[in-house]
């Protein structure tokens, strides 16, 4: 059996939709943007379960900006004081902008590869949101929103993936076309745009029209599959090829991690990248292996200046505190 839960880190399903009987969020003015909030929460607010509604208007900064980090919400809401909300359930698995660039944009995030729990558990908040709002829809074309690659089902199903050997071994070129022909999206874990730091990035279809919610997931579960099958065989030879080179390269950012008086975080990035591999292929055990993944956003600037109980961290506070905390972290999990 083929081990994923070393190569996938999670699992997220987006849905976009649009109402029919408002303009789109960006030309939004006045009290409609929040007659759109009071619509969409008086629905989700009714479900099983429990959810806050935050407005972009009153909720803190520094709160924003860590729902950013965290990939709750966009730069897109974070920018619309004027009628942005987000709904966010108690766990934070399910996250709902309002006035984003769609008047709904509703995701489900889960760990590992959980594709089709995550569409199953949105689609039933979906299906309530259908069946109490006027959703723009067309026979034909599906799903009517504000961008064209968000018309049909308006689905964005996506998988984050750490891949350090494949990108070792210069083998990523190839993978990114080989998706690309195959109607899907390779991205780095920030989004559009952004880089691959930490050998993270996300897989997700780059088609929403003319396919069903079922061939999307199919699709991505399958290509994931496979890129799995590529990363562990990449890993094997990587290990047989360049033990020494690979186990030097493992710990030298362990110590970095670990002793460091300041840590940017690019360089925690970097270095967090290299020490997941050596958690992968064993060379370092924590007590539980899913930590650094915690802390990939944790140490982010304004989680971490959350975290420090700070509303704001000057520069060279933000590293040393980083520093701190991710060497007293690592060094109480770490198993000897």
């Amino acid at each position: 059996m083929m081990d994923v839960n070393s190569v996938v880190i999670s699992s997220r399903i987006r849905l976009a939709r649009s109402l029919k009987n408002y303009v789109f969020p960006s030309c939004l003015v006045g009290e409609e943007g929040y007659k759109v909030i009071k619509e969409v929460a008086d629905v989700v607010t009714n479900l099983d379960g429990e959810y806050k509604v935050f407005t972009m208007e009153r909720l803190p900064a520094l709160d924003a900006e860590v729902m950013q980090e965290k990939h709750l919400i966009s730069s897109n809401l974070l920018n619309n004081k004027a009628s942005g909300a987000v709904i966010l359930s108690d766990d934070e698995t399910i996250s709902i902008m309002v006035n984003e660039e769609d008047h709904i944009r509703a995701q489900c995030f889960m760990k590992g590869l959980s594709l089709g729990v995550a569409y199953e558990t949105l689609n039933k908040i979906d299906d309530a949101l259908i069946e109490n709002l006027d959703i723009a829809y067309d026979d034909t074309l599906g799903f009517l929103n504000s961008c064209i690659t968000n018309v049909g089902t308006g689905m964005r199903a996506s998988v984050m993936l750490f891949l350090p050997a494949l990108t070792l071994s210069n083998q990523m070129n190839s993978v990114i076309n080989n998706l690309s022909n195959q109607r899907l999206t390779v991205r780095g874990v920030f989004g559009e745009g952004s880089e691959a730091q930490g050998y993270l990035y996300q897989v997700s279809n780059a088609r929403s029209l003319g396919v069903t919610e079922k061939d999307i997931i199919n699709k991505v579960i399958q290509s994931t599959l496979k890129l799995c099958e590529l990363e562990l065989e990449a890993r094997k030879l990587l290990v047989q090829n360049n033990d020494v080179e690979l186990k030097d390269r493992v710990f030298r950012a362990w110590g970095v991690l670990t002793n460091a008086y300041t840590l940017s975080a690019d360089e925690f990035m970097k270095c967090a990248g290299e020490v997941k591999i050596g958690i992968a292929l064993g060379f370092i055990k924590l007590k539980d292996n899913s930590l650094i993944d915690k802390l990939l956003f944790d140490a982010l600037p304004s989680s971490l200046t959350q975290l420090a109980g700070q509303e704001v961290l000057g520069e060279k506070e933000e590293k040393m505190f980083r520093a701190k905390f991710i060497s007293t972290t690592l060094k109480s999990a770490r198993i000897k």
